[in-house]
């Protein structure tokens, strides 16, 4: 567990869009983002995995010139992962016409966000769960801001976060969980009263990773 000591003592980054557009076009070869759970526990992560994706959409903030996440809160009564706080995303559609057109429309669905008012910076490599989805995150600027209307089927409220915040080691915590026979280990991140963990934290701390090579 060298590695999470190690991130979560590792310094803040503090980012503009440009110099995360650059990091992202720079990178040449995407890995997929490491799951400590998939290595504390690998007999569970033998499974065939379904393709998925997330947007993970940035805005800055014309109250204080900020950039800021968009999160979102499922719906309570949903059977998977009731109340936890996502990205909006979900599962790719044999009619999609590619993973990224996924990401954008579930956005739409979800929080009802049009594909133009983004403009895709870049991506990160999947990260793959316990339930058997391979998630592609897709980073956007929200170049024009929209009314929000929510799914109400799918989510309970939207949230916007300071990026500084998430890019931010010190409020990252590691925990471990044990599902019947199985560990699980996972991030988790608490800004104000929005508890952030598991895959989302995941795909959180894989950006901090792939920025941490070309920002400084």
């Amino acid at each position: 567990m060298s590695d999470i000591a190690q991130f979560l003592n590792a310094p803040p980054i503090l980012a503009d869009l440009d110099e995360i557009r650059a990091a992202l076009n720079t990178t040449q070869e995407v890995h997929q983002i490491y799951n400590h759970a998939k290595n504390m526990t690998p007999s569970a992560y033998k499974l065939k995995y379904r393709p998925a994706a997330v947007l993970v959409p940035i805005w800055r903030s014309s109250d204080n010139d900020q950039l800021q996440v968009l999160v979102t809160q499922r719906a309570l009564h949903m059977r998977n992962h009731p109340g936890q706080i996502s990205f909006p995303g979900g599962k790719y559609d044999p009619d999609d016409a590619s993973i990224q057109y996924t990401a954008l429309r579930e956005t739409l669905e979800e929080v009802g966000l049009a594909p133009d008012c983004f403009d895709l910076i870049g991506e990160l490599g999947e990260y793959c769960t316990i339930s058997g989805y391979c998630i592609k995150p897709i980073i956007a600027e929200m170049t024009r801001y929209s009314e929000m209307s929510l799914c109400e089927e799918e989510v309970e409220s939207v949230h916007w976060i300071p990026l500084n915040f998430l890019l931010d080691p010190n409020n990252y915590r590691f925990k471990t969980k044990k599902i019947g026979t199985v560990t699980c280990g996972y991030f988790e991140i608490t800004y104000q009263d929005i508890h952030i963990w598991g895959v989302t934290a995941g795909i959180l701390y894989g950006l901090y990773q792939t920025l941490s090579d070309h920002i400084r």
